[in-house]
């Protein structure tokens, strides 16, 4: 479904990404785990179209979407959950998924009765203001808003950041039944250990490179990765 070849892309005079291959099997979920500064969140971006490669190329479906724009790489199918949520805490929770339909992809009524099956807590508060949502309501909206344009590729950017443990864990579910709904995931992660166990396979991205690859019971297993990323004595 995805294929990333030779991907370079810069910071001005700065490589963020240096030379990234990365390829993405339809229905599978694979993680993208690295300290902060690998490279994770510019991969995504890149992907999206928010920054664009010096060089390399970006292969959708068997399509290059190196030099598309965001708007029309959403319309194409590909869908990205921002780090930090970014809901429009000034917008109803309604207001907020309904700027998620923008794109004209699909059914927003079926959107809208996806996303209150995965989330109740989104229809029971969808008169809310975003901004008096608890942080874990906001990370739910942040991925129903994403889910509203009926995307094939979901690009998730640590999702469990600054939650509590039982909320994380409710996430990582949901990632799951959206993944059984038939939706591919690249889920970007700092939770190395609950990434790759929910993960298909995975990337291990240093300094902008990839340094490890694998399915995500070997990546699991992996000394290197143990020592580094799960915090475990080798």
């Amino acid at each position: 479904m995805l294929e990333l070849r030779d991907l370079h892309t810069f910071y001005g005079p700065i490589e963020a990404l240096r030379g990234i291959d990365l390829e993405i099997s339809q229905g599978e979920i694979v993680s993208l785990i690295g300290n902060n500064g690998a490279g994770k969140s510019t991969t995504l971006m890149t992907i999206s179209g928010i920054l664009k490669p010096q060089s390399g190329d970006i292969l959708f479906e068997g399509e290059s979407i190196r030099e598309s724009a965001p708007h029309k790489i959403v319309r194409m199918g590909i869908s990205q959950v921002p780090e930090g949520r970014r809901i429009f805490p000034k917008l109803t929770v309604r207001e907020n998924l309904e700027m998620g339909s923008f794109s004209g992809r699909g059914d927003a009524a079926s959107a809208f009765e996806m996303v209150f099956g995965l989330f109740p807590v989104l229809q029971e508060r969808q008169n809310q203001f975003g901004g008096t949502l608890s942080g874990g309501e906001q990370q739910m909206l942040a991925i129903a808003r994403a889910l509203m344009c009926h995307p094939k590729l979901l690009l998730l950017d640590e999702p469990s950041l600054g939650l509590a443990p039982i909320i994380v864990s409710k996430i990582f579910k949901t990632i799951r039944e959206i993944n059984r709904e038939g939706v591919t995931v690249l889920l970007v992660e700092q939770n190395a250990r609950a990434a790759l166990k929910l993960s298909r396979r995975g990337y291990v991205l240093e300094n902008g490179q990839i340094l490890l690859r694998g399915n995500g019971a070997e990546l699991l297993n992996n000394n290197d990765v143990k020592k580094a990323y799960l915090g475990e004595q080798i």
